[in-house]
């Protein structure tokens, strides 16, 4: 009978390096860090290069899902998705969410302004008394989002607050480490009215895990196992290389 049993696992052509596959939401905007395939069938990127590579270690295949990012986290707020990337812990998010101790990743929070302004030293009292674009349903830094000063004007995407500061309806926007150059590249009619002025915070990013789902604190346990090992092993440190030399420059690299 072991025989047998052994002979239809072969013949099925069962491995035993995925005991488990899972479905994972991903933001499906955010290049190059985590986007939509071109048929948004998958989730492309850093992000769910990290996330596959960690959950790997641990024996699970992952799919990654591609949601717009509200409502990527609305359906980890429901428990109808484990988990969603790319997500800061702040105030508003410590206690939503079930999040891993290592970062998937850190990045850059931009400050994006008029052309003719001269780049500087940012900090966020700055922008006390300032119309600052932000996008919806992103998480920012509890630095950010607590301080009334700022005068928070919110856009559905990314290229819209860039798009809203070339028209003049705000003055600065925040926009995500390499997001805006991809942006500005793809546009280069905005690169005559805004640019980069400066990086005012570099924060590290989670995925976000339900508390509502059954199997979130399990798998956020698992995917922290793993992204130790893939920081030990070598393989993080091998993905990260990749991004940089597709994507950064020598000086600003991870």
């Amino acid at each position: 009978m072991l025989r047998f049993m052994l002979f239809i696992l072969v013949f099925l052509g069962f491995s035993p390096v995925f005991a488990k596959t899972i479905v994972i939401n991903g933001e499906d905007d955010w290049a190059p860090y985590s986007s939509a395939t071109k048929n948004y069938k998958d989730v492309e990127g850093l992000a769910p290069d990290i996330v596959r590579a960690a959950f790997k270690t641990q024996g699970i295949k992952v799919i990654t899902r591609p949601v717009p990012f509200a409502r990527c986290l609305h359906e980890v707020d429901e428990g109808t998705a484990i988990g969603c990337f790319d997500t800061v812990i702040s105030s508003d998010t410590q206690d939503r969410y079930i999040f891993h101790p290592t970062p998937l990743f850190t990045a850059d929070m931009v400050i994006y302004g008029n052309v003719n302004e001269t780049p500087k030293t940012w900090s966020f009292k700055d922008l006390e008394g300032k119309t600052v674009g932000t996008t919806n349903g992103y998480t920012y830094p509890t630095e950010f989002i607590s301080n009334k000063k700022i005068l928070h004007s919110p856009g559905p995407t990314e290229k819209s607050q860039l798009e809203k500061l070339a028209s003049g309806r705000i003055q600065y926007a925040i926009l995500w480490g390499l997001t805006g150059s991809l942006i500005l590249e793809e546009r280069p009619d905005l690169t005559k009215k805004v640019k980069a002025l400066g990086v005012i915070s570099r924060t590290n990013l989670y995925l976000s895990f339900s508390k509502k789902h059954k199997e979130g604190a399990k798998y956020a346990a698992l995917l922290e196992k793993g992204l130790q090992k893939i920081r030990s092993n070598g393989t993080y440190a091998e993905i990260v290389d990749q991004f940089n030399s597709r994507h950064v420059a020598e000086e600003s690299r991870l």
